[in-house]
């Protein structure tokens, strides 16, 4: 177990402000919001749990459409009725009652 414990360091506002900018350039380029802000983190030298917060509070993080939610709502309602059916017919471990693994 390592007991060292980390340093934290002063980080100037014009860099939390460059690095807030380019996490929300990362998400709307396609990054997920924690790989946004673990690759700014790891760049800065800086918790993940810092620059995420630095995200939230600047109100900038880019929130997905109401369609684009709606539309993840129904590929999981799908999903979840393909695999209810499909323990159904099969049992709960995938295979048939009776046969052998």
């Amino acid at each position: 177990m390592n007991t060292e414990r980390r340093r934290y360091r002063i980080v100037d506002d014009d860099t939390k402000s460059d690095a807030i900018a380019t996490a929300v350039r990362c998400i709307e380029a396609g990054d997920s919001f924690t790989a946004a802000c673990a690759s700014v983190a790891k760049v800065l030298d800086v918790s993940e749990t810092a620059v995420r917060g630095w995200v939230n509070a600047s109100g900038l993080r880019p929130q997905p459409s109401l369609e684009v939610v709606r539309r993840l709502e129904l590929e999981l309602a799908a999903a979840t009725e393909l695999n209810r059916r499909r323990e159904a017919r099969l049992g709960v471990g995938g295979q048939r009652a009776g046969s052998a693994k």
